[in-house]
């Protein structure tokens, strides 16, 4: 793979061996019981907005296995001083976020995973051939929505939580941290601005995403539009007196496609060059026609304009609404009208290779016989939880887990559960690590 930054890992300086080789033996030992917790998240329904369910289960298995946790609910007058809070979202009320703690002695920088608890919904359940909520093992794979975005990658982290505890019973010298916030399907961030406006600042986070098994050095930004078309309505016997939003909704689209090659260029990173599309442009809903046998008066499309790290999101936006109001002016739209509307935004974020978060993920996947001499570094081809701490803290930040895109979001979504296993322990020894480095 062309452009992708290739380093050599730092020498370890985690602590002792005989203690790790112990981490290793108890995630081991505990297989079954880490895919029966999957199972029982994949089993428990948390759609967007319905995500109650799932964290309360969660709470209860963190006290259950001798955790501190902070359960707690925010409101919207909470965070209004954050601009983000504004965008529009599915309200914050019974909507609970969840950090469970391990202890550290203080000597050491912290270490916070992040998991969001809301998944999409599944669509039709016929068609599936496991269950949406089945949380089915078959053939070495494990089945049911949210399997690889983000329950598998989140019962990973658990996992690890659960052997460093064992293993390191006076703790390890920093605090290691699970979050688990609400909405990130639904408003990208909000959720984690929940935990950082409680104040939950750690030194290091690894946001739990499907990434193939492999830590991610950067992450998209993005914005969310609506377009909407407004057209006039006629008997479709005589629709040359109307004005067809529909028809018009073609060029729209036939736009976009234009507007995606074009923004292809300028500033390519090298982190995505390898995907075949540098700034994808993603229309995931539509809606139109009011009246039944006329014209169609107003048709509608949504989804995601997703950018670089380094892009700025009120330059993208401008370019995405003077592109197609140009479609406008020019007489392509049929005489209709064209509204655009932003609604959702996000930042993403970048770490240098060469940070020790970043060695400390290759000393990870090294120790667990995962990588070669040299780690072939790659951005996260999405948006996600971590541009909100590295926008506001400049967080280190890695996307890491279990799982591939290629299944996130689809029917029969699915994780390898040996993919799980290994996650669970290239998590830990990031953690043991990472938190055995000096506080800067």
């Amino acid at each position: 793979m062309s452009g992708i930054t290739s380093i050599n890992p730092a020498p370890s300086t985690s602590a002792s061996p005989g203690a790790q080789g112990e981490v290793q033996t108890l995630l081991n030992e505990h297989h079954q019981d880490t895919e029966h917790l999957l199972a029982e998240l994949l089993q428990i329904p948390s759609t967007s907005g319905k995500e109650r369910e799932l964290v309360m289960f969660l709470a209860q298995w963190a006290v259950q296995n001798g955790f501190e946790t902070d359960l707690f609910e925010s409101s919207e007058s909470q965070l209004q001083a954050y601009p983000q809070a504004a965008l529009p979202h599915i309200p914050l009320i019974g909507r609970p976020t969840l950090v469970i703690q391990l202890p550290g002695r203080g000597m050491g920088p912290s270490l916070m995973f992040n998991a969001h608890s809301d998944v999409i919904a599944p669509g039709d359940p016929a068609r599936w051939t496991h269950g949406p909520w089945s949380g089915e093992i078959s053939d070495g794979w494990i089945y049911g929505r949210g399997a690889c975005d983000v329950k598998g990658p989140l019962a990973s982290a658990l996992a690890a939580l659960v052997a460093m505890k064992k293993a390191y019973p006076r703790g390890l010298p920093g605090d290691v941290m699970v979050e688990i916030v609400p909405g990130e399907e639904d408003c990208v961030g909000l959720g984690t601005l929940t935990s950082h406006a409680r104040g939950y600042h750690p030194n290091g986070l690894i946001v739990l995403e499907p990434t193939e098994g492999q830590p991610r050095l950067a992450s998209r930004g993005g914005v969310r539009f609506v377009i909407r078309v407004h057209g006039h309505a006629v008997h479709g016997t005589v629709k040359w007196l109307g004005k067809d939003a529909i028809i018009a909704m073609r060029a729209v689209l036939e736009k976009l496609e234009l507007m995606e090659r074009e923004f292809a260029t300028p500033s390519p990173n090298v982190l995505f060059a390898d995907y075949p599309i540098m700034r994808p442009i993603t229309v995931d809903r539509m809606e139109a026609a009011n009246w039944q046998g006329a014209t169609c008066d107003l048709a509608t499309c949504q989804g995601y304009l997703e950018l670089l790290p380094a892009d700025d999101l009120m330059d993208w936006k401008k370019r995405f609404q003077d592109r197609l109001m140009d479609l406008h002016q020019k007489g392509n739209g049929d005489g209709c009208k064209l509204e655009i509307e932003f609604s959702e935004e996000y930042g993403g974020h970048e770490l240098s290779a060469q940070h020790p978060l970043a060695q400390s993920a290759v000393n990870a996947m090294r120790s667990a016989g995962l990588a070669s001499p040299s780690v072939r570094w790659a951005g996260f081809n999405a948006g996600c939880e971590a541009g909100l701490r590295w926008g506001m803290d400049q967080t280190p930040t890695l996307i890491w887990g279990p799982g591939s895109l290629v299944q996130a979001h689809g029917v029969d979504e699915y994780v390898e559960i040996k993919a799980v296993h290994e996650a669970a322990l290239t998590f830990a020894l990031c953690a043991i690590h990472w938190t055995s480095l000096p506080v800067k």
